[in-house]
This record gives structure tokens, C-alpha cells and sequence, in this order.
């Protein structure tokens, strides 16, 4: 069952569509997992979130809790008590800031891989969206873009860093690209997909299997693999995604990583540590 909140930063109306997840759609990790609320302006939506996914809900530090989804005045965060450090969604300072300033624009490896061109900027379907990173690079540099994560953590971070970045006038010129955020299953969502909405580029940033330097991985993709323990099906979705985009899939990897099973990518366009393998259907 598909439910739909609209809101509007009063220029642009933005669909935020979420499905009540299955249990396909749980983190695996759920006995570690909790909610934590101190707040009192969010606690009915911590409280909603934990009765949803049918997880614990304090208002203070649980420590037997490996994995806790914070509710604060400030934002949204999972934490990770084995690393001592949490992750949230910013659209509008650090990271992604910077990426959008000093990244290259149209020139960049990412932007290259999907066909963004002066005067063409496809619409874009990211069906891992993760932490949104990339696709709110690419809705800077004017995709727009429909995001669908099925992690309902992760999309709870996203939708958060959605509504905050629209309070700021900096934050509601990007994500006046990001049209809809979905948490489901992404092969379900294609399944049901009319033919009017296939979008000109499907994106895919598949999970990378964890490394056994664990060293060498980021903290954020150490505690993104804490939550996301199920096995990767990138193969499948990515011929799935073949079937729907309009006129490619780029598919995002690590440098020295495998391509995805299947056909071979049409080519490939390589930045200093990621390499984008693109499926082509159609040349722009």
C-alpha cells in the first residue's frame, strides 16, 4: 500500500512516497537496532517509526543497542556504539557542499557516465539511493531525480536531510530536483513503473562487499554495512534496470572492482579511486 505526503518549500512541490516496508525491507540487524528520542517535538515520530518497524524506543542511550536511530531538535542520525560515531544527511554544508563547489561540474566522471550535456539533463532514477550523496549532485547540476531506497533507516535519513535542506535557500535550489523519495524495494518499484515514468537514466550504486582491512573503509560505509547485512542482488536489478531505462544504467564501482554479472558494460568512465560503468540503449 502506497501512501503519498506532499509539501511545498513555496515555489516547488515536492512528492514524498513511502510504502509501509516488509519484512524483505528490514534491516537484518533489528535485535541491535533501537530508536532513541529525548526530544519532545519529535517524539511521536520516533515513536511511530519504532512501532512501524517494530523496534525498541528509549528516551535515553541504550548501550546493549550496536545501532541506534537518533531523533534530536538538530537532525536525524544512526549511530554506531561499536565505532562511537554516527551518520546523518546534510544537503546543504560539508561534504556535499564542497563536492558541489570543487567537483568539476558537468565535467566530472559521474556527470560524463550518465550523459549530462549542455543542454540536455536526463531524468534520473537512483535505485540504491543510500545517503543520497551522488544524486544530490546530480540534481544540482539540473537532473531531476527520484530517489528509492528500501532501507527504511536510510530513508528516514534522506527525508530528513530533505526537509531540513528546504528551510535554506541554498538547499531548496537543489532539492527542487529531488521530485520523489520512495522507500521500497527497487525491484518492486520497477515492476509497477507505467511506461510514462521510465526515467532516461537509471542509476545504481550497488553495496561493495566489505573489506577485510576494515581499516581502509570510511566510517560511514562501516556503519552503512552494520545496517545492511542482507546479500547485494545488483545483478538482478541491474538487468532489470536495463529493461526500464529509456536510455541507459550506470552502474557505480570501485576502480579495480568486477563488473556486475551479465552483458558487458557498453563503457566505462573512471575518476581517480570510482569507476562508472554504463549500459547503453539508446546514444543521446
Amino acid at each position: 500500500m502506497i501512501h503519498a505526503v506532499e509539501h511545498s518549500d513555496g515555489c516547488t512541490e515536492h512528492s514524498v512516497v513511502a510504502t509501509h516496508p516488509s519484512n524483505m525491507n528490514r534491516p537484518n540487524s533489528q535485535q541491535t537496532l533501537c530508536v532513541i528520542c529525548n526530544c519532545e517535538s519529535r517524539y511521536a515520530e520516533a515513536e511511530a517509526f519504532a512501532d512501524e518497524q517494530v523496534l525498541p524506543l528509549y528516551r535515553n542511550n541504550n548501550p546493549a543497542s550496536a545501532l541506534q536511530l537518533r531523533y534530536s531538535d538538530e537532525f536525524v542520525e544512526l549511530f554506531d556504539s561499536d565505532l562511537d560515531t554516527g551518520i546523518h544527511v546534510d544537503f546543504v554544508s560539508g561534504v556535499l557542499a564542497h563536492r558541489r563547489q570543487y567537483g568539476g561540474g558537468r565535467g566530472q566522471a559521474i556527470a560524463r557516465s550518465i550523459g549530462l550535456k549542455h543542454g540536455n539533463a536526463p531524468t534520473l532514477l537512483d535505485v540504491t539511493a543510500g545517503l543520497a550523496r551522488d544524486a544530490c549532485i546530480l540534481a544540482a547540476l539540473g537532473c531531476t531525480v527520484t530517489l528509492v531506497e528500501r532501507s527504511p533507516v536510510l530513508y528516514t535519513l534522506i527525508r530528513d536531510g530533505i526537509q531540513r535542506g528546504l528551510t535554506s535557500d541554498a538547499g531548496a535550489g537543489v532539492l527542487g530536483n529531488f521530485m520523489n523519495l520512495v522507500n521500497a524495494d527497487a525491484r518492486l518499484y520497477l515492476d509497477h513503473m507505467h511506461a510514462e515514468s521510465k526515467p532516461d537514466v537509471i542509476y545504481m550504486d550497488p553495496m561493495y562487499p566489505e573489506r577485510k582491512k576494515s581499516a581502509l573503509v570510511k566510517k560511514d560505509m562501516q556503519i552503512l554495512q552494520h545496517l545492511l547485512t542482507e546479500p547485494d542482488d545488483a545483478a538482478q536489478l541491474l538487468a532489470m534496470s536495463r529493461m526500464y531505462a529509456r536510455k541507459r544504467v550506470v552502474v557505480k564501482r570501485p576502480i579495480h572492482a568486477e563488473t556486475l554479472a551479465g552483458p558487458a558494460p557498453t563503457t566505462s568512465i573512471s575518476s581517480k579511486k570510482t569507476r562508472y560503468d554504463v549500459y547503453v540503449n539508446e546514444v543521446f
